[in-house]
């Protein structure tokens, strides 16, 4: 029993154009950095864009720059930023890029984690999970 091939070019035609949106969709929302918590900061994360929230709990001022430590209820975490630096006590919202430096010493690595600011955000904040 042969089957028309034309009975099924509507139905196909509306998977492709569904598929489509779907790859379209799929790919925009990949795009948005995720919110994380302070905890979640780990060498697979180093490069990525993320967003943090948190409260500035330290600041310390460099001649081109300035960097602020910011605390959520995970940890602890220093952004480097060339703006005017939040005051401390403030609750922040940010996007930065996710970044590791090594610092060898008398055999230990005692490097660390720091986020560098790209740009702040709305505050918004949520519970960690």
């Amino acid at each position: 029993m042969l089957v028309s091939h034309e009975k099924f070019k509507p139905v196909l035609s509306m998977l492709k154009y569904i598929s489509l949106w779907g790859i379209l969709l799929s790919s925009l929302i990949g795009c948005e950095p995720s919110q994380i918590y302070i905890e979640q900061i780990s060498a697979r994360k180093e490069g990525k864009t993320v967003n943090l929230t948190g409260k500035v709990v330290h600041l310390a001022p460099f001649v081109d720059n300035s960097a602020y430590q910011i605390e959520d209820l995970t940890g602890r975490a220093w952004v480097v930023t060339t703006k005017k630096p939040p005051k401390i006590g403030q609750q922040i919202s940010i996007q930065g890029k996710i970044e590791y430096q090594s610092l060898p010493f008398a055999e230990q690595e005692l490097g660390d984690f720091y986020i560098v600011e790209l740009k702040q955000l709305e505050l918004a904040i949520a519970e960690p999970k």
